[in-house]
């Protein structure tokens, strides 16, 4: 999503399980109406993979928020595979449910 402007957008410090360290880019694309009157809303977890996702939803409040929960369920993913994630370079550890939008 290079060229693309964030409703959200995070910025973390990681490291990868091969040792190698990175800035990684958690951002949500603003909501747009589909044509079959749902709305979507792209998610992409930066440099963890090339792909960005679709994420439909009844609203556009909810497109935002499955986007969301949807990153987190990727970063998680990521740090069960032994990836790291912090705030910020030589910060504290920060973990997929810093992303949910649960309570």
């Amino acid at each position: 999503m290079p060229s693309q402007i964030f409703a959200a957008e995070r910025i973390w410090f990681a490291v990868a399980p091969d040792g190698t360290e990175h800035e990684v880019v958690v951002a949500i694309g603003p909501p747009t109406k589909a044509e079959r009157g749902e709305w979507r809303s792209v998610a992409s977890v930066g440099c963890l993979e090339t792909a960005t996702h679709s994420i439909a939803g009844i609203d556009s409040w909810q497109a935002i928020e499955l986007a969301m929960r949807f990153s987190a369920r990727r970063i998680g993913h990521f740090a069960e595979i032994g990836w790291r994630f912090y705030w910020e370079r030589g910060g504290e550890l920060a973990t997929a449910q810093d992303l949910a939008c649960v309570s």
